[in-house]
């Protein structure tokens, strides 16, 4: 397993290279792509330039967002389809094997069975695409109620009902594993040994406040990992470790529960919590490589939201040909 940075598990913003100069400069392994825009920039520079920043980092590209939308109408879903052989040629050639999707948590529209149907056909045909390439494709459940009130019918929104869903797929289809999803479905860590192996896919970590009770909780309130010691993640790690996992750990916090954060502190923190919950799991720390360059550790931390995403528009502005890192 390998401790990995996610733009839309934390979310950040930023030019690929300082993102990039963060992960490496607080213990971070790997880092997910932005398809659609090394896609971009593999057909104008080519896909060695649109990989040149990972490579040189060293950075596992870790996965990408599967630009399809799975419970869409047919026209949509057909159209993203048409679009997908090439995304995924482009996914393998950035050396990522993983492509992650959210599984909606009901519908108006269809029933429990005509829509498990419906995901059972669109992940075979997605699957049957990926596995050309060697790419899993990873299943991510919405286990919040705020996610399912008001919808007529309920959809997958519970591990049981993942795991499910996933055995009936084709095999490149698997699941993503998130502390915070078991500690509101009121599972544990054994449900990744009832995975069939190779079939875990990512795994994410998070916290969530002492004193709410899990069926209260809201998106909202997902903490860094290691905040508050409500969900145990070294023993999530060590069920993972124990089905011979070797993909991601990738921490996951609400924008809420970061508001006001500097992104250095943000990437920081990560950093330090998944190093603490790497260690309680009993695992080995690889010495990094890099030698951390940042000195200045206040550059980011008071600004606000609205300050950050100014500094960010600046500084895009320098970058004429900006590469892909997230």
């Amino acid at each position: 397993m390998y401790r990995n940075l996610s733009t839309v598990g934390l979310p950040l913003s930023g030019r690929p290279s300082e993102l990039i100069e963060l992960a490496l400069s607080f213990g971070f392994d790997g880092m997910d792509i932005d398809i659609l825009d090394f896609c971009q920039q593999a057909e104008i520079y080519g896909v060695d330039h649109a990989r040149r920043l990972m490579v040189s980092a060293r950075l596992k590209a870790s996965a990408i967002r599967l630009p399809v939308t799975l419970s869409g109408d047919e026209a949509t879903f057909n159209a993203e389809l048409e679009r997908l052989p090439k995304i995924l040629e482009m996914t393998a050639a950035a050396e990522c094997s993983r492509a992650l999707a959210t599984l909606v948590a009901g519908s108006d529209e269809h029933s429990f069975k005509d829509c498990f149907e419906l995901h059972r056909t669109r992940l075979e045909a997605i699957g049957g695409l990926a596995a050309q390439h060697g790419i899993m494709i990873g299943l991510a459940i919405q286990p919040e109620p705020e996610f399912r009130a008001g919808l007529t019918h309920q959809f997958v929104h519970t591990y049981e009902g993942l795991i499910g869903l996933v055995a009936s797929c084709h095999a490149a289809v698997g699941a993503v594993v998130d502390g915070w999803a078991l500690h509101l479905t009121g599972e544990t860590p054994a449900v990744i040994s009832q995975l069939p192996a190779g079939k875990l896919v990512e795994v994410r970590l998070s916290d969530a406040p002492s004193g709410v009770a899990a069926a209260d909780l809201i998106a909202n309130q997902r903490l860094m990992p290691g905040e508050t010691g409500v969900i145990n993640s070294a023993e999530i790690l060590q069920a993972a470790a124990a089905a011979g996992f070797e993909g991601p750990v990738t921490p996951c916090a609400a924008r809420a529960a970061l508001k006001g954060t500097g992104r250095e502190r943000i990437v920081r923190r990560a950093g330090e919590q998944l190093e603490a919950i790497w260690r309680d799991a009993g695992l080995p720390i690889v010495p990094r490589w890099f030698v951390p360059a940042i000195t200045d550790d206040d550059q980011f931390e008071d600004l606000g939201e609205g300050d950050r995403a100014d500094k960010d528009e600046a500084a895009k502005s320098e970058d004429s040909q900006p590469a892909t890192a997230s």
